[in-house]
């Protein structure tokens, strides 16, 4: 039988294999091919996931294998959009009718309002799969959904075309994109190469005192 340690590496390993199965299938070494979910994020993140690649933490691998599972189950279509030299890959999880495209985005929480990022990369699926309409749905763990309707639109889709510009010009000069603050840095497995922070001390109100000109004494 299997040891302890034995047993956990081979799981480990297992989950590591469904991780990478399931995982969008991007060609890191061609900077002229670029997914519009690596346009539509962090620009850092995306340069260092084809780069200096870290692995993810367990609870960032949990996620994006329910996410990915669930997109897999539904058909993950794959289309792309070529702007010169450049092509612009996206994957859409259902077609409806012919005519919408519809993208799930699992979540802890539901939104009040669609993220921007994921609102850029349905705009992209739309011009990648030449449609008008698309939907985008999120679900959380309890089973819930909320849905958020988009029309193309061109402003949002020559954003994307512009960073994943940038994206390919830095990936070909191997130049390190420039930090860009988000709610996504917190849990970034790339965090502590964007800010350099110490570890957490606990402290009295001495600091306090003295940013405000306060002796001990006083």
């Amino acid at each position: 039988m299997l040891g302890a340690r034995n047993l956990r590496d081979t799981i480990e390993k297992s989950f590591d294999k469904i991780h990478d199965d399931l995982g969008l299938k991007i060609d890191k070494s061609n900077s002229d091919r670029i997914h519009a979910a690596e346009a539509s994020t962090c620009t850092r993140l995306a340069y260092y996931d084809r780069r200096d690649p870290l692995k993810p933490t367990g609870e960032q691998k949990n996620l994006a294998m329910l996410s990915n599972g669930f997109r897999h189950a539904l058909g993950n279509l794959h289309s792309e959009y070529k702007v010169d030299a450049l092509s612009i890959e996206a994957n859409a999880d259902i077609i409806i009718a012919e005519e919408f495209v519809v993208r799930f985005e699992v979540v802890s929480e539901l939104p009040e309002v669609p993220k921007p990022r994921h609102m850029l990369y349905l705009n992209a699926c739309l011009f990648a799969f030449k449609k008008d309409e698309g939907f985008l749905i999120y679900v959380n763990g309890d089973g819930k959904s909320v849905e958020f309707s988009l029309s193309k639109n061109n402003r949002m889709f020559e954003e994307i075309v512009r960073r994943a510009r940038v994206l390919s010009t830095l990936l070909k000069e191997g130049k390190t994109p420039i930090v860009e603050p988000s709610e996504l840095c917190q849990r970034c497995r790339y965090y502590e190469r964007c800010y350099a922070v110490r570890e957490k001390e606990e402290k009295g109100g001495d600091l306090i005192a003295e940013l405000f000109g306060k002796s001990k004494k006083n």
